[in-house]
């Protein structure tokens, strides 16, 4: 005998609270912001102990992400990102300001990456074409010290024809990121 599926369910496990019921449709997306939670509690773990501290997270948040970044593996980890993740759906105004600050350090390292990329740029370009892009440099750079630079240059054109390592290239690059900006 087959027995049918318990259709009607009490309405206590079906009983979800009043904030999930009005943001979501469904259970599937209640349990994908709760999923997207937790992930966010993942990634702060994933942060360095100084840009945890750094952060100025609420005490009780702070320990707990200190200790899942201390778990190595098992099931403490998984219990240890629930319990993060439960923290963070509990008090909905610290996901708003982690969230901002994870955008702020998220854009200064683009905004250094910028700048390291057109330093890279200014160093291929002046072993490339030599006199005139340090001419172009130095227009926007005239603090720059010229004879550095062209003494840079040309021994890194030498070292790349003689096939040895870019010491010179190295230098200058040096050089370029110790200019103030």
């Amino acid at each position: 005998m087959v027995r049918p599926r318990n259709v009607n369910r009490t309405k206590a496990t079906l009983e979800v609270p009043d904030w999930e019921q009005e943001e979501f449709e469904s259970r599937t997306q209640i349990k994908k912001a709760a999923q997207a939670v937790t992930e966010l509690g993942e990634q702060l773990a994933e942060s360095t102990e100084s840009e945890i501290q750094k952060m100025q997270l609420p005490a009780e948040l702070e320990k707990a992400i200190l200790l899942l970044k201390s778990l190595d593996k098992g099931p403490a980890i998984k219990r240890q990102r629930a319990f993060v993740g439960k923290l963070l759906r509990q008090n909905e105004e610290w996901i708003i300001d982690i969230k901002q600050k994870l955008a702020e350090k998220e854009a200064k390292i683009k905004q250094q990456n910028a700048h390291f990329h057109k330093l890279e740029q200014w160093r291929d370009r002046m072993l490339e074409e030599g006199d005139e892009a340090m001419n172009a440099f130095m227009v926007q750079f005239p603090h720059a010290d010229r004879q550095q630079l062209r003494q840079w240059i040309r021994n890194a054109q030498k070292e790349k024809t003689d096939n040895k390592p870019p010491k010179s290239a190295r230098l200058l690059f040096k050089y370029l990121r110790s200019l103030e900006w």
